[in-house]
């Protein structure tokens, strides 16, 4: 965001209780922020934030409707979950301004499918060029398209995929030392995020919707 520019109004897609909402705030003071999600759970957490200038709630899909378009919209690891994806990003781009920057996260690669995105809910994990081919068929300019995670995060999730989150989570409750490896491996999995290789099984993109359209 800092790279690609966040000016005017801000909308988190799927922002669940919010917690990013307030780095947000923080990094770009700005911003007129907002968020939405489709669970009552998220919603209730949401609306007792401070600082926010609306939180919307419904499902992504033809149906979306918000009271306004917005110049940044984030939307951090959702798509995956949702059967119909394309009209899913047809209703964002829909509430995107013209000039408006869209920021994207989605996993990748079907090969490293574990039992964790079968409990997350994850429907799919995009291909690389997938996501950016489907905001350049939207009229959308895509100014980034990156595949981050190789080697550390690709290992560590197949790593976790080799046991249920509950058993993840009991062994981890176990041990003395996971708080110091996790705060390690949180640091350099920070740093892999700025190295794009065609073998990540992150995808990041950011596009931006034009001006104008040729007809």
């Amino acid at each position: 965001m800092a790279r690609h520019g966040a000016a005017g109004r801000f909308l988190e897609i799927g922002a669940g209780t919010g917690a990013f909402l307030p780095i947000v705030q923080a990094r770009f003071p700005w911003l007129e922020v907002s968020g939405h999600d489709g669970s009552s759970v998220a919603l209730e957490a949401l609306r007792a934030r401070a600082g926010l200038a609306a939180v919307y709630g419904g499902q992504l899909g033809e149906a979306f409707d918000l009271d306004r378009a917005f110049d940044v919209v984030v939307c951090s690891e959702v798509l995956e979950h949702i059967d119909d994806h394309a009209a899913a990003l047809g209703a964002i781009v829909r509430h995107l301004r013209p000039g408006g920057r869209l920021y994207l996260s989605v996993p990748l690669r079907q090969d490293l499918w574990t039992q964790v995105d079968d409990a997350v809910g994850h429907v799919r994990r995009y291909g690389r060029g997938e996501l950016a081919g489907m905001c350049k068929g939207l009229g959308l300019d895509v100014l980034d398209d990156l595949s981050t995670g190789f080697p550390l995060y690709n290992a560590y999730y197949q790593v976790l995929g080799r046991k249920s989150p509950e058993e993840t989570a009991s062994g981890a409750r176990r041990s003395p030392v996971v708080s110091l490896v996790t705060g390690v491996l949180a640091k350099a999995l920070s740093l892999e995020t700025r190295v794009s290789t065609p073998f990540g099984g992150r995808g990041f993109v950011v596009a931006r919707r034009p001006y104008r359209t040729s007809s």
